[in-house]
């Protein structure tokens, strides 16, 4: 229990603390359960949207939805994905990615993608069938936490220091095994067959920006792996959407 209140505490805002001393090797264990927090934050959503779409329009209910998604883990995602927009369209080498990332402003190229992405998913909240809808709440945001459990396991870090470092350094198969089973079956048992279109897709474009961006700057910072769970949380929802339309 205790690597998943580690994994809360750092893929939300609930504030839990842990009565003993963390060790660094524990913190790095508790990626096994980023999927099971992805899980939480699904039921979340799915109890707003079970209040929401039962006295209000769909416009304010979905974007409750979104609020709500957004609210719950703090930005803290978002943030990333717009520093790895910034740094990657603004820097022309490593030193100059890192440097922008690392900067607290968001440049205009950032904010942009920011407003893309967030529209893009209103969108797709806005589309799904009400048949569906409840499982793609609950699945994207364990498909997002899972593909940076990935994205850790397949590279190395990027900065020399940083608070993502933990995560690389102590990193075993454990995780990425105890991830993609949690991951997989939840999945199944949604989607049954039609899951391994879903994280095939998935899969494929984690892996596509996985490598694009160890090219540019020769491993993933924690800013990445946030932009690594945005648009894979994205990329399900639209897989869910083609799936049921």
């Amino acid at each position: 229990m205790k690597g998943l209140f580690i994994a809360l505490q750092f893929l939300t805002i609930i504030p839990l603390r842990p009565s003993a001393r963390l060790e660094e090797r524990d913190i790095a264990h508790s990626m096994s359960f980023f999927p099971l927090v992805g899980m939480m934050i699904g039921g979340f959503l799915i109890i707003i949207n079970l209040i929401t779409s039962r006295y209000l329009s769909p416009f304010i209910a979905n974007a409750l939805i979104l609020i709500g998604w957004v609210g719950i883990t703090g930005a803290f995602h978002l943030d990333g994905f717009a520093d790895t927009v910034d740094g990657l369209c603004g820097g022309k080498n490593k030193e100059e990615i890192l440097s922008i990332m690392e900067d607290s402003f968001i440049g205009a190229k950032g904010a942009i993608a920011l407003i893309l992405l967030l529209l893009l998913k209103f969108t797709l909240l806005v589309g799904l069938t009400n048949d569906y809808k409840d499982y793609a709440l609950l699945f994207a945001p364990i498909a997002g936490r899972w593909s940076m459990v990935a994205g850790i396991y397949l590279s190395s870090y990027a900065r020399k220091e940083g608070l993502a470092k933990v995560f690389f350094s102590h990193k075993t198969g454990r995780e990425i095994f105890w991830a993609s089973l949690i991951t997989f079956c939840l999945g199944l048992i949604l989607f049954k067959i039609e899951f391994f279109y879903i994280i095939g897709i998935a899969l494929a474009t984690n892996l596509f920006l996985i490598t694009y961006i160890k090219r540019r700057i020769g491993g993933l910072s924690g800013d990445n792996l946030g932009a690594l769970n945005e648009i894979i949380e994205v990329i399900t929802l639209f897989s869910i959407y083609y799936l049921t339309n």
